[in-house]
Parts: C-alpha cells; sequence; structure tokens
C-alpha cells in the first residue's frame, strides 16, 4: 500500500509540472509569437546555469515531452497568431497588400 501511495505521489507531482511552458509561454502578449514556443521556452531555459542551480531544469525535463505534445495540438492556434502578426505588421508599416483595380 505504501508503494501505490509514493507512485501516485509522484504521478500527481508530474501531472502537477505538466505543461508549464506551455502555460507561461502564451501568457505574455508582447512576446514575439512562433510556433512550438514552450518546447523552444524549456530548451533555451536549460541552457541557462541560473535553471540548473535552482533545480528549475529538472521540473522542465520533465514536462519537456508533454509540452511538446501540447504545442504540437495547440499548432493550428499558433499558426494562425503568427500568420494574423505578420498581417498586422504589413498594415502597420504601410505596405498594402496586391490590389488590383477594375479597368
Amino acid at each position: 500500500m505504501k508503494r501505490l501511495m509514493e507512485s501516485a505521489g509522484l504521478i500527481a507531482l508530474i501531472v502537477l509540472l505538466a505543461g508549464c511552458s506551455t502555460f507561461f509561454s502564451r501568457m505574455d502578449a508582447d512576446r514575439q509569437v512562433e510556433l512550438y514556443p514552450a518546447t523552444k521556452f524549456a530548451v533555451d531555459a536549460a541552457g541557462d546555469g541560473w535553471c540548473w542551480m535552482f533545480l528549475a531544469c529538472p521540473a522542465l525535463m520533465v514536462s519537456l515531452p508533454i509540452d511538446a505534445a501540447l504545442d504540437t495540438l495547440l499548432l493550428p492556434v499558433d499558426a494562425t497568431r503568427v500568420h494574423n502578426r505578420r498581417k498586422s505588421k504589413k498594415v502597420e508599416s504601410g505596405e498594402l497588400p496586391n490590389v488590383t483595380e477594375a479597368s
């Protein structure tokens, strides 16, 4: 019974930590929109020495496969955000879409 409780505790911990990069990478509205942002966030953080010093990287590495799966599920949403961001930048810069006039 004790072993079952330890296993349940470990599974609960993994579930609680899972997807944290997915959540944090999409929170900031000013952040550059890109595809697979949570996976990139976790991999970039793993290269940072502070991440390992504060023991956040083991949690990020445990949740990395789940973040990659969630990024794959959210790929249509991210692709739409990237497309809309590019279109709004063209409008702000004064570029007009290809418009043909009727003759």
